[in-house]
């Protein structure tokens, strides 16, 4: 029974760390896609894209992986 409290305990913090990692990054996020705006993309257009990065996590960190010069593409 103390196993299966520690799992939980320990499931619980990663989903804590995780939920704040998000929330502390969306406006990090949303700052780095309106950069882009500098590259002539239109304002709708961004706001499409940081809608669609927020709802897909794995993209994110693809996003943030690559290089400026990149995310253009």
């Amino acid at each position: 029974m103390k196993k299966i409290k520690f799992v939980s305990e320990q499931l619980d913090k990663i989903a804590n760390a995780l939920e704040q990692f998000i929330e502390d990054k969306t406006p990090y996020l949303y700052g780095e896609v309106m950069s882009m705006e500098v590259e002539r993309f239109v304002d709708d257009f961004l706001c499409s894209v940081f809608d669609y990065l927020v709802d897909c996590e794995f993209e994110v960190k693809v996003f943030f992986t690559k290089s400026t010069k990149c995310r253009k593409n």
